[in-house]
Formats: structure tokens, sequence, C-alpha cells
């Protein structure tokens, strides 16, 4: 709760609701009175390289018919030789997922 406050929490779950196609939606909504909620049910991992810190966070997703979690994927660059190191692009970096299948998002 001291590194994403309940208001930006608030903002990335709005954007999220907002950038979701195919009828996705937030599980709990984005309503203030529910945003401490998440702080249980969200899971977040910290990615580190020596240039930054990254967050991912898991975001539990529904439809009518099934929940959801939705991925973002994060490209590190990678080490190809002592000087030099390659980022990979990638066309779609969402990633929704559900207990019986993947579908990769733009």
């Amino acid at each position: 709760m001291n590194l994403i406050n309940p208001t930006t929490l608030q903002n990335i779950l709005s954007n999220v609701s907002l950038q979701s196609a195919g009828g996705f939606d937030i599980i709990l909504g984005t309503k203030t009175e529910n945003i401490h909620l998440y702080y249980e049910i969200i899971e977040v991992t910290a990615v580190a390289n020596v240039h930054c810190i990254k967050l991912i966070i898991n975001v539990p997703l529904k439809t009518a018919s099934q929940l959801f979690t939705l991925y973002k994927i994060s490209v590190l660059p990678t080490q190809i030789s002592n000087k030099n190191f390659v980022q990979y692009s990638i066309d779609f970096p969402y990633l929704s997922a559900s207990a019986n299948n993947f579908r990769s998002r733009k």
C-alpha cells in the first residue's frame, strides 16, 4: 500500500478497464469504495535490472461467463556480447488468460 497509493491504483485500474476489449471488465469495478479490496487480490512482482525496476501487476478480469487475468509483457534487454545488448519488440504487450484458454491482446 505504501508503493502504490489508492488514487494511483484506481487510475491504473480505470486505464485497464478502458483499454480492455471484448467484454472484459475489472472484477470489482473501479469505484473508490472498492479500491481497498484490490490490495488483497492483486499480485505484484518486481522485476529489476541495473537501469530500472518494473512492477508486474496481476489484475483479475471477468466476462459474463469467465474470469480472466491480464498480464502485461515487459521485454528487458539481454546481453549478447561484452558491450552489446538487444531488446526484442513485441506486437501484443497484453496477455489475458483464463483457466481454459489464452488470448493475446493489443
